[in-house]
C-alpha cells in the first residue's frame, strides 16, 4: 500500500467552501473523500486564499483537531457527523460537513489467500496468519491476536488453538499429514486495530492439493 504522504499527494481533495461576510474562500482539503474514520488520525489540511496561515484555525464538533508538521489532524467521535468550522482571525468564514465511519475489517490471509486450493509445500513453509486492508487508502496496522486450526485427520476432527499470529509445532504436524483434497480451516480469528478495539475476522478454508 502507499504510504500516508504519497496518497495525500494523489489523492487530496479540495473542498471550496463559500465564505461568509469575509469575502474569502475557505478551503479545507481532506485525503479520504469527505469521510473521517474513527480509531485514527485523519489528516487535514486549512486554506483560505489571500490569507497567511498564523491567520487561519479551526474548530470541530464531534472530535478533536491537533497540529501536525504538515497541517492539522482529526480524530472524530462517536456520532455518525463532524462539522469543521474554518476560522481567519478567530472569525466563522466557512465549515465543512465530514461524514464519520468505522475502519472496515481487513482480510485474514494465509499464504495470501483465505480460500481456494493450496500446495502443500506453500503451507508447510508458512508460518502465520496475515491481515489484508482491501481498497483503503491508509496503510494501518491490524494484528492477529489469536485463532484456531481445525482439519481432519484419520476421521477424526483435530483443532488447535494459537496465541498469536503463528502456526504452532503442533499445526504444522498436523498440515505434514493431511492428504491432497482435504480441507485445513483457520477460524475464530482475532484481531487488534489501530483503534484498539478486538476484531472477529473472516474465516480461512483452505484445500490442500
Amino acid at each position: 500500500m502507499k504510504t500516508i504522504s504519497s496518497i495525500c499527494s494523489l489523492l487530496m481533495i479540495s473542498f471550496f467552501l463559500n465564505a461568509q461576510k469575509s469575502g474569502n474562500d475557505a478551503v479545507v482539503a481532506a485525503v479520504n473523500m469527505n469521510v473521517l474514520y474513527r480509531g485514527m488520525a485523519n489528516p487535514i489540511e486549512l486554506a483560505v486564499p489571500g490569507v497567511t496561515s498564523d491567520r487561519i484555525s479551526a474548530i470541530i464538533t464531534n472530535g478533536t483537531l491537533s497540529k501536525t508538521t504538515k497541517g492539522l489532524s482529526v480524530s472524530p467521535g462517536e456520532l455518525a457527523e463532524s462539522v469543521v468550522t474554518v476560522l481567519v482571525d478567530n472569525k466563522k468564514v466557512s465549515e465543512k460537513t465530514f461524514r464519520v465511519k468505522n475502519v472496515p475489517n481487513p482480510v485474514a490471509v494465509f499464504a495470501g489467500k483465505f480460500e481456494g486450493p493450496i500446495a502443500k509445500e506453500i503451507a508447510l513453509k508458512t508460518d502465520m496468519l496475515e491481515v489484508e486492508l482491501k481498497d483503503f487508502l491508509w496503510e494501518l496496522k491490524f494484528e492477529v491476536k489469536s485463532f484456531t486450526f481445525f482439519c481432519s485427520q484419520d476421521n477424526f476432527d483435530r483443532e488447535e488453538l494459537s496465541n498469536g499470529n503463528k502456526l504452532t509445532d503442533k499445526m504444522k504436524s498436523l498440515i505434514s499429514g493431511i492428504k491432497p483434497g482435504k480441507m485445513i480451516v483457520f477460524k475464530d480469528i482475532k484481531a487488534i486495530g489501530p483503534d484498539g478495539k478486538m476484531r472477529d475476522l473472516n474465516q480461512i478454508q483452505l484445500t490442500i492439493k
